[in-house]
């Protein structure tokens, strides 16, 4: 502690205060400039009106007032300038009030040289540039001073000035260091709060700087947990935690700041965080609730936006080849109770999903995978299975049925009943089996093993090109890949083309890719030629009228097929290479999006619907969306 006084304009003040400090602080060190020129160095001794007194080498001395020009007591002897030093900074002073300011810079920065830990050299250095309107090099001043001897001089004012012209003219990182000077140094001073969580908050947004951020927040929060600053603070700890992959306490933190202020304006941006670290601990579910929670939050677009691309990451579990897939295209689903049958080029796998994960089991698709060429498998096109049987249609060997209370399956193809070995589709029900082929139909009769076949020729079907299928109690409908729909009334045992009973071909499109059904409706997906739109169309069972949407308009997105169709109990979902649509009772929901970063290239070639999960089958593996997150957020 250093303390500097004229004798010629302040004695009487001088001495109180020096006699003070004798008493408070105990040995004090003196450097005493004379009027004669001498400059004296010792201990203080005390002092009265006329005299003080020091002791130099062990001997006592009593110097006049009047004699005395400049005296600096210092707490440490070894913090005493030499005298080289003390003169330049005597004339730097002498300057000053001379207003002669560059040679008083100049002879301060001569003390220094001298003698680098020259408080109060650096100190009048930095005052003269805080002058001149030069922050940079005041602020370095301020901070040698602060370096030097934290206690020489009350600097908590400068700090956060400086601070603060900083952030008008948007230098951050001077901003921060400034404010960080101010934390460190003064951490109970006036100002301290704000300039502390400013720090935290700059680093955050404008530097993106997360690690040094979080512990300058958790700092301030720390040791200002009341402040008017923690509801921001709180907010972007528990995001900086997410980004930098701390997704426990991240989703710790978030949820306790959701629940403590619920009208805050970052709610949207924390329930974006929080969905972030759900996605880090592959809590899907979770995630994708959270993502859709952000919209109703905020009014910033392009957070919604962000948040919509991952509510549909956050949507999607991806399944590959090394899950245990033949193939990553997936060409055909069925889902029979808690197991997964999937057909690919090459070939079938079997998932068991009765523990609640995925299990791949080969015990049946090892023996189906080589029936004609151990060395080539399967390529299985179309699937069908109830509890009795699992139906397997096949690019070029026909069918494979396979029976789950035998062990050795039966092949049926040109030779055995079918017009075609080339299959597309397959639906059974109790009493019957019926195929679609490139040459017409095939419908197999269980009960007693009889095939019939149906044709364009011999029956009046749109076409013989039946890439889709699907039954109902009371009717067959096939769609072609060129003339639209047809239907064959089972109980009159006759085919119609469907458009032409309800105009439907003017306003659908002809190349049919999909069909599903529920208790009253037909639903069946189409695509036009490359310059119009792809569309969804539903057919009332009871009256045969018909409703037809083309509002999937993809038309540089979707390729060609790449539409299908899946029923519900009270949902239609759409899949295709643009997005998953649901159609619920209220309407279409936004589309979700394929996960880009899993699925490069989304060509769609199946859905099914399963329990709490929909499946659709690309050419990038299996995708599964959870359910239960898509309903739960309506």
């Amino acid at each position: 502690m250093k303390h500097k006084f004229n004798v010629k304009h302040l004695l009487i003040w001088f001495i109180a205060v020096l006699l003070y400090a004798s008493i408070a602080y105990g040995q004090h060190y003196i450097s005493i400039y004379l009027e004669n020129g001498d400059h004296l160095k010792g201990s203080w001794l005390g002092g009265n009106e006329t005299s003080i007194q020091i002791e130099v080498y062990n001997q006592q001395l009593s110097i006049p007032l009047r004699e005395i020009v400049y005296i600096t007591a210092f707490d440490d002897a070894l913090s005493i300038p030499n005298e080289a030093a003390e003169k330049h900074f005597l004339n730097g002073q002498t300057f000053l009030q001379l207003e002669m300011y560059e040679r008083a810079k100049a002879s301060f920065m001569k003390a220094i040289d001298e003698y680098p830990k020259y408080t109060d050299a650096h100190y009048q250095l930095a005052r003269l540039y805080e002058t001149e309107g030069n922050t940079d090099e005041a602020l370095k001043y301020f901070g040698h001073v602060v370096k030097i001897d934290p206690n020489a001089y009350s600097m908590e004012a400068k700090f956060k000035q400086a601070g603060d012209a900083y952030l008008a003219a948007e230098e951050y990182r001077k901003a921060v260091n400034a404010y960080l000077l101010l934390f460190r140094i003064y951490p109970d001073r006036y100002g301290v709060e704000e300039a502390a969580y400013s720090a935290g908050f700059l680093l955050a947004d404008e530097l993106d700087e997360p690690e040094q951020a979080l512990k300058v927040l958790q700092d301030a929060v720390a040791y200002f947990p009341e402040s008017q600053y923690l509801e921001r603070a709180s907010y972007l700890i528990g995001s900086l935690l997410s980004s930098l992959g701390n997704a426990d306490m991240a989703m710790k933190t978030l949820t306790d700041f959701i629940q403590a202020y619920p009208q805050s304006r970052w709610l949207g941006d924390a329930y974006m965080a929080r969905g972030d670290a759900y996605m880090q601990l592959r809590q899907n579910t979770n995630a994708f609730a959270d993502y859709n929670s952000v919209s109703p939050y905020t009014s910033n677009l392009k957070l919604k936006n962000e948040a919509r691309k991952k509510r549909s990451e956050a949507a999607w579990t991806i399944y590959t080849v090394s899950d245990g897939l033949p193939s990553n295209q997936i060409q055909a689903i069925a889902i029979d109770g808690e197991t997964l049958w999937i057909g690919t080029p090459k070939g079938l796998a079997q998932i068991d999903f009765s523990t609640g994960t995925w299990q791949p089991v080969t015990d049946i698709t090892d023996h189906i995978n080589t029936l004609f060429d151990e060395e080539k498998p399967i390529d299985v096109r179309a699937l069908a299975v109830d509890k009795q049987e699992l139906w397997i249609g096949t690019l070029n060997h026909g069918i494979i049925r396979y029976s789950k209370t035998s062990t050795f399956p039966d092949i049926f193809d040109r030779r055995k009943g079918l017009p075609d070995n080339t299959i597309y589709d397959i639906k059974i029900d109790p009493e019957e089996v019926w195929i679609g082929t490139f040459a017409g139909i095939a419908r197999y009769t269980r009960s007693t093993g009889e095939w019939k076949h149906y044709s364009k020729a011999s029956d009046g079907l749109p076409a013989d090109d039946i890439v889709a299928l699907a039954v109902t109690p009371d009717r067959v409908w096939v769609g072609t890949s060129q003339n639209g729909i047809g239907v064959y009334n089972r109980t009159m045992d006759i085919w119609q083309s469907f458009g032409a009973l309800d105009n439907l071909d003017l306003k659908a499109g002809s190349e049919i890719v999909s069909f599903d059904v529920s208790t009253e409706k037909v639903f069946f997906t189409w695509n036009y030629s490359v310059d119009k739109a792809n569309g969804y169309g539903e057919i009332r069972q009871s009256d045969l009228s018909s409703t037809v949407e083309a509002v999937l308009r993809f038309v540089d997105l979707v390729p060609y097929q790449s539409i299908y169709v899946a029923a519900g109990s009270n949902t239609v979902w759409i899949a295709t290479n643009g997005g998953v649509w649901i159609k619920t009772g209220a309407g279409w929901r936004d589309p979700i999006e394929f996960p880009s970063s899993r699925i490069s290239i989304p060509i769609v070639s199946c859905i099914d619907l399963g329990v709490g999960a929909a499946w659709i089958g690309t050419a990038d593996g299996l995708a599964k969306i959870d359910t239960s997150a898509i309903y739960g957020n309506n």
